[in-house]
C-alpha cells in the first residue's frame, strides 16, 4: 500500500482537489480524498507537488519501430489495405522500456501502424513500465489505424501501383468498404471481416492520419454517413475544416506541432481548439508526426502549446488523460484517478502544462513505484 499525502490532485476529468491524498492498494486506487490514513501504508509526502493520472499517448510508433535499426515492424507496406494486421505481434517491450516514457508521466501508449497504408492495422495498448507483458497489455484491437496522407501514394505510387494520387487513395478506401459489404459473409476474407465489423458494427474506432485540409475534408465526406467513431491523427489543418469536425463530433489526436514548426508551416491557429472543447469533441496529443514517433518530450510540448493558445489548463490535462482513454475504449481502467482504476499516476513538482520547470518526482504504474 502507498499513501500519497498533501498534494494538489488532478482527477483527470476537470476536477482539482487541494491538499488531498491518494491511497493505493495493490495495483489499483483504493481512495482519493482528504486526511486519508491506512495502517501499514508507505507514505509519500507530496506537499507542494501535483498528482496527475498517468498520461496516455493514443497513437505511438515507438515500441514497434525496431529502434535503433528502425526495421519498422509496424509498416506492412505490401498492400494498402491490411486492416487485419494486429500490432500486438510487433510490440517490442525492450524498445518501450528504453524510452522511459514514465519519466514524462506517460504511463500508457497505443502502439500503432505507420501512415503508409490506407488501412494499416489495429492499435494495441500497453503500459510503459518495465513489467511482465501480461501486466502491461491493456487492450488489443483498440482502434483501426488508417491514413489518407501523401505517405500512402509515396509508398505505392513509386512502384507504379494504385494509389499514386489522392483520387486513388479515396477510391481504394471507398472501394474496400463496398467490396467487403457486397461479399457474402461466409466468403469474406479476414480483411473484409474486420472492415465490416468496424464500419457496420462499430467494433473499434478509427484513427485516421490526415494533415492537410484536402485530406481532412475528403475523409469527413467519406465518413459522413458511417457509424464508426472517427479520430483525426496529426490533423495540422483542423482549424480550416472546423465546422464539419464540430458537426460530425470527430476526435483529434494532435501530432507534433513543433516538428519543422507545423504551427508556422500550416498557419495553425491552436486557439481554435477552444471551440472543439466547447463543442464536446475529444482531443488528445501524440509524440508522433507523419506516422513516426519522436520522443516523449514532444507530448508535453504539444500540451504546453495548447495551453499557450488559450485552452484552460485543466482541459489540457483532460486531453492527456480522460480523452485518450475514451478514444481507445480503456476508460474503465485508466484516464482518471478514481477508486477501482489502475494505480497509474505521476507526482510532479509543478503543473507541466503551465510550467516548463515541472519535473516528475515519482511515477507509478499498476501500483508499483518505478521512478
Amino acid at each position: 500500500m502507498y499513501l500519497i499525502k498533501n498534494a494538489t490532485v488532478h482527477i483527470g476529468n476537470g476536477t482539482v482537489m487541494q491538499q488531498s491524498d491518494v491511497l493505493v492498494e495493490g495495483k489499483v486506487i483504493k481512495e482519493v480524498g482528504k486526511d486519508l490514513s491506512a495502517e501499514g501504508a508507505e507514505v509519500i509526502d507530496a506537499s507542494g507537488c501535483e498528482v496527475f493520472p498517468g498520461f496516455i499517448d493514443p497513437v505511438s510508433s515507438i515500441g514497434a519501430m525496431g529502434i535503433p535499426g528502425r526495421y519498422l515492424d509496424n509498416n506492412e507496406a505490401t498492400n494498402p489495405i491490411t486492416p487485419e494486421m494486429n500490432l500486438r505481434y510487433s510490440m517490442d517491450p525492450d524498445e518501450v522500456n528504453r524510452q522511459e516514457f514514465y519519466k514524462s508521466g506517460i504511463t500508457t501508449v497505443g502502439l500503432s501502424p505507420t501512415n503508409n497504408n490506407i488501412m494499416g492495422g489495429q492499435i494495441a495498448v500497453c503500459k510503459t513500465a518495465p513489467q511482465k507483458m501480461k501486466e502491461r497489455l491493456v487492450k488489443e484491437h483498440a482502434g483501426l489505424k488508417c491514413s489518407v496522407t501523401s505517405s500512402v501514394k509515396e509508398t505505392y505510387g513509386s512502384r507504379d501501383q494504385l494509389p499514386k494520387t489522392k483520387m486513388g487513395i479515396f477510391f481504394l478506401f471507398a472501394e474496400s468498404l463496398r467490396k467487403a459489404r457486397a461479399e457474402k459473409e461466409e466468403k469474406r476474407t479476414e480483411a473484409q471481416k474486420v472492415i465490416c465489423d468496424v464500419f457496420d458494427n462499430a467494433s473499434m474506432p478509427l484513427f485516421v492520419a490526415a494533415s492537410s485540409k484536402t485530406e481532412i475534408d475528403g475523409l469527413l465526406h467519406l465518413m459522413e454517413k458511417e457509424k464508426v467513431e472517427v479520430n483525426l491523427v496529426d490533423g495540422f489543418c483542423f482549424a480550416d475544416s472546423l465546422k464539419q469536425i464540430k458537426e460530425q463530433k470527430v476526435g483529434l489526436v494532435l501530432g507534433n506541432v513543433n516538428n519543422c514548426s507545423q504551427i508556422a508551416k500550416n498557419g495553425m491557429d491552436l486557439s481554435k481548439l477552444c471551440e472543439l472543447v466547447e463543442n464536446g469533441n475529444r482531443i488528445a496529443f501524440t509524440n508522433s508526426n507523419g506516422g513516426y514517433s519522436e520522443g516523449r518530450e514532444v507530448f508535453i510540448w504539444s500540451a504546453i502549446e495548447a495551453y499557450r493558445a488559450g485552452v484552460p489548463a485543466e482541459e489540457v490535462v483532460r486531453m492527456m488523460t480522460e480523452h485518450p482513454a475514451h478514444m481507445l475504449g480503456i476508460q474503465d481502467r485508466v484516464g482518471t484517478l478514481e477508486a477501482g482504476k489502475d494505480a497509474d499516476l505521476s507526482v510532479y513538482t509543478a503543473n507541466p502544462v503551465t510550467s516548463y520547470a515541472a519535473k516528475v518526482k515519482h511515477s507509478m504504474v499498476n501500483g508499483e513505484v518505478i521512478f
